[in-house]
């Protein structure tokens, strides 16, 4: 398990996965004190930062919330952050499957998605490579 997890760690740090993290980090703070400083004059804004905090972080696992933005600018706001949001958990879900798809790669005894079709593809290429070597040692016919 050990093992595992430095290799996912090692994996992930090559992808910048720290950089995205922090980033993502500092995206949500900063909307949830953007939000609790322009919508709490709205009706049912959030009362605290924390209430603030958790409707950003609600809206980025788009799982949402019991508040919606109430202006039209914290609205465009939200439909932006839902976009950063769907980026990264693409992101995160990409890089997840790159290390398993390289785990696989490493491991002989592992089946590579398209091996047998290569495999089939080689075949035949030496297949034909032999048959234009007999042809080509071979008399022309008149």
């Amino acid at each position: 398990m050990n093992r595992g997890m430095k290799a996912l760690g090692a994996s992930l740090s090559r992808r910048g996965f720290g950089y995205v993290i922090a980033l993502t980090a500092l995206v949500t703070f900063a909307v949830a004190a953007g939000m609790y400083a322009f919508e709490t004059e709205a009706s049912g804004g959030p009362n605290s930062y924390g209430e603030a905090l958790w409707w950003t972080a609600m809206i980025m696992t788009t799982m949402g919330s019991e508040y919606w933005p109430q202006t039209i600018e914290w609205r465009v706001l939200c439909v932006f952050l839902s976009l950063y949001a769907f980026g990264v958990f693409g992101y995160v879900i990409a890089a997840l499957a790159t290390f398993f798809v390289g785990r696989d790669a490493d491991n002989s005894d592992a089946e590579v998605a398209g091996t047998k079709q290569l495999d089939a593809v080689r075949d035949e290429v030496s297949a034909l490579r032999d048959e234009i070597r007999a042809l080509s040692r071979q008399p022309p016919e008149l």
